[in-house]
């Protein structure tokens, strides 16, 4: 299967649908998730064994997160 070299939004859209499919087929579209950062949402592939990671990256959305949800707790104090 040659890949489509379609430019543009049809081409991107292909390109992501021919993914996920794949995706589907293989087994690992359970492991595709997405970012639950509100200025994120980037779609990853999490590669832990127990499926349990929720951040894109942990040293960017997941720290932000986390020091968020400690000035939360703080506060309220």
């Amino acid at each position: 299967m040659r890949p489509d070299t379609t430019a543009g939004v049809t081409g991107a859209l292909g390109r992501c649908l021919a993914i996920a499919g794949h995706a589907a087929f293989d087994g690992t579209w359970r492991r595709l998730k997405v970012c639950p950062s509100e200025d994120c949402q980037w779609a990853f592939h999490h590669h832990s064994k127990n499926r349990s990671g929720t951040w894109c990256q942990m040293a960017e959305c997941g720290n932000r997160a986390k020091v968020n949800a400690y000035r939360a707790r703080h506060r309220r104090e």
